[in-house]
């Protein structure tokens, strides 16, 4: 089963937490719809926090290259948040991180998107 939230970052970035297992299956899919329901409203930044992914498959690889792919043709771009684990050495061995940005926390890949934390009050 994959659990999937989205929330807005300001300005323009859109986090899209996913918890569970990215295989072959309906709410797979759904990451998907998701990127084309966010072409279709102009939101081209998109951060997919993977932290509570378990398990990914070659049709989650996939549903990744797609939605970068897309997010790309619109002159956005997806970053992929994975920690040290089983998932991220799935992505590497299928090299997909030469495609696909990928960084450590939320806080990195917002970023590589060109807007940083605003700095902290001393």
């Amino acid at each position: 089963m994959l659990q999937i939230e989205e929330k807005r970052l300001e300005p323009d970035i859109t986090l899209v937490e996913l918890k569970g297992r990215l295989s072959l299956g309906r709410e797979s899919q759904r990451v998907e719809s998701m990127a084309h329901q966010f072409l279709k409203s102009g939101q081209a930044k998109v951060i997919l926090d993977m932290n509570g992914v378990d398990y990914i498959d070659s049709a989650g690889i996939g549903i990744l290259a797609l939605v970068s792919g897309q997010l790309k043709e619109a002159g956005g771009q997806l970053v992929v948040v994975v920690p040290e684990g089983r998932v991220l050495q799935m992505l590497r061995l299928t090299q997909i991180t030469q495609i696909v940005t990928v960084s450590s926390t939320v806080a990195e890949a917002m970023n590589v998107l060109g807007d940083a934390f605003p700095p902290a009050a001393a």
